[in-house]
């Protein structure tokens, strides 16, 4: 037994283990499903941000094992490099720090159980694997948010270099001046994605984006809401045929123009929008047509509700005529380099019939 006065006395002395508990370590295996069941049942419930049977709680156990396999590698170099040398302490998992570092902490926490206060876990579970398995999963979680706002500042480098980005508080300028405007911007300058954001960072909270088909509609919701960072659902939603994220919390929602136009059959004034934003507006179809003549009719009635026609190949005169010289935002688009290269026929043509 080392004397009290060393560490190693010190630690035998603050955290007394009894052998089963010694011996329940030696054997312990982290594959094991009873373990596994038990963790999940106790970290991982409805209310956590993990839930149990989740895509997320796959991808931690996958982390989880890169973990060990990263652990038992430092531990035997470690092993080597300190030969003959007596061992101070168990290392933790992966060599993180015995006590959580806040500052690394992205505003969350890991609401895991007492295994003092709860019988089942604490019987059938070690409190310091338990302890080694929240440090763990917050590791995990802190590497996710990470690589989330990692990647969040990545785009927020390729919106400023859009180039609507330019023309933002001109859009929001020309629209509080007039009733309709036209953003006539080429493909790839940002207008279906960044629009609907300057809208929502000027303080309107009843916007409407149309769309001719339902996957633009989904995929632009949840761009925007990444973008905005608000998840598509909250303020930002989508609502096609027989689906919707829409929930009174939603200040922007990407619709299709024939439920829209369903919508106006309901109610024909449409209250409960401040601005409605026709995309794609050049495609000349039934549905969009008819939008375009409910809404000559309706912005008399509607002095106060706005209206932003975009399009990337647009008949910049014909609908600024049609909505009484509307004034016109022109965006221009990114032109990437082209290379042309071509190359001879593998194959020699055949001479023409009859040619001798």
């Amino acid at each position: 037994m080392p004397p009290p006065g060393t560490r190693e006395g010190r630690d035998c002395r603050d955290h007394p283990r009894a052998p089963r508990e010694e011996e329940a370590l030696e054997k312990w295996d982290w594959s094991c499903p009873e373990t596994r069941r038990l963790l999940e049942d106790a970290f991982f419930r409805e209310e956590d941000y993990i839930r149990q049977g989740s895509e997320d709680c796959q991808k931690f156990w996958t982390f989880f094992e890169r973990l060990q396999r990263f652990q038992n590698l430092k531990t035997s170099r470690k092993e080597e490099k300190d030969s003959g040398h007596p061992k101070h302490s168990i290392p933790a998992l992966a060599d993180l720090p015995h006590t959580y570092d806040p500052r690394y902490r992205i505003n969350l926490s890991v609401l895991g159980p007492d295994t003092r206060g709860s019988r089942e876990l604490g019987r059938n579970l070690p409190a310091e694997r338990v302890y080694e398995f929240r440090r763990a999963l917050l590791h995990y979680l802190d590497f996710g948010q990470k690589q989330a706002f990692g990647r969040l500042a990545k785009l927020q480098r390729e919106r400023a270099a859009l180039p609507i980005t330019q023309y933002g508080n001109r859009i929001l300028q020309t629209l509080k001046e007039h009733q309709v405007v036209v953003v006539a911007g080429d493909t790839g300058c940002g207008k279906s994605t960044q629009v609907p954001q300057y809208l929502l960072a000027a303080g309107f909270s009843h916007v409407a984006c149309t769309q001719p088909r339902r996957i633009a509609c989904i995929s632009l919701a949840k761009r925007v809401g990444f973008e905005s960072l608000s998840q598509y659902g909250s303020q930002v939603g989508y609502q096609i045929r027989f689906e919707s994220t829409r929930s009174a919390a939603t200040k922007i929602v990407f619709l299709t123009v024939g439920l829209l136009l369903r919508q106006i059959q309901r109610e024909p004034s449409l209250p409960h929008y401040e601005v409605l934003i026709v995309d794609e507006v050049h495609e000349r179809h039934l549905h969009n047509d008819f939008l375009l003549g409910v809404l000559r009719r309706l912005l008399p009635e509607r002095p106060d509700l706005k209206v932003i026609l975009m399009s990337a190949t647009i008949n910049i005169s014909l609908f600024s005529s049609y909505f009484g010289n509307a004034p016109v935002v022109q965006v221009p688009g990114r032109l990437f380099p082209i290379t042309v290269s071509t190359s001879p026929s593998s194959h020699t043509p055949r001479p023409p019939t009859g040619a001798k």
